[in-house]
């Protein structure tokens, strides 16, 4: 991503659902982002399954940030959630865990369950800070052997911040 963005810009974003048409943009950024990055297989893969949701926040055609999640069932399960370095601290990360949030409970999911990694010290204090909780440990889940923080939020009573809304209209190109 070599778009440069101030810190305070108005930077608007359009919040759409990602298909695999954008799967290189997806790549870009998650390279961009990460030591270990998904795989373009990782990725078809979550394409290919029913219950994958996939949106992401756009910056005219430059992609700024996606989530990945399951809806299954009673729960929605986050897989993956990106914004590209020039777009950190402009409240993306908050704005899709809403949009996840609000498309989960519209779904009847009653929680939301994610692991992360402890020593991502920011993404654990951004999810505290939505309202996560930690619930537990999970050994060795990542390939260096790191373990994951489980963290969950209860979507059953969520209500949108003054920011959000309860329906998103996603683009649908």
């Amino acid at each position: 991503m070599s778009a440069r963005v101030e810190e305070n810009s108005r930077t608007p974003f359009e919040l759409v659902r990602l298909t695999v048409l954008d799967l290189a943009a997806i790549l870009e950024l998650e390279r961009s982002a990460y030591a270990q990055p998904w795989t373009d297989q990782n990725f078809l893969g979550e394409f290919q399954r029913p219950f994958t949701v996939a949106i992401g926040a756009k910056s005219g055609e430059t992609l700024a940030a996606q989530c990945f999640f399951w809806l299954i069932a009673s729960e929605a399960h986050l897989l993956n959630l990106t914004v590209a370095l020039p777009f950190r601290r402009m409240g993306l990360a908050r704005r899709l865990i809403a949009a996840m949030a609000s498309l989960g409970r519209n779904a009847r999911a009653e929680k939301i369950f994610l692991e992360v990694r402890p020593s991502n010290v920011a993404a654990v204090s951004l999810y505290k800070s939505a309202g996560f909780t930690a619930e537990g440990l999970r050994p060795g889940y990542y390939e260096d052997g790191e373990d994951a923080l489980l963290m969950t939020l209860d979507i059953t009573n969520w209500r949108p911040g003054p920011k959000n809304h309860d329906r998103y209209n996603f683009s649908r190109r």
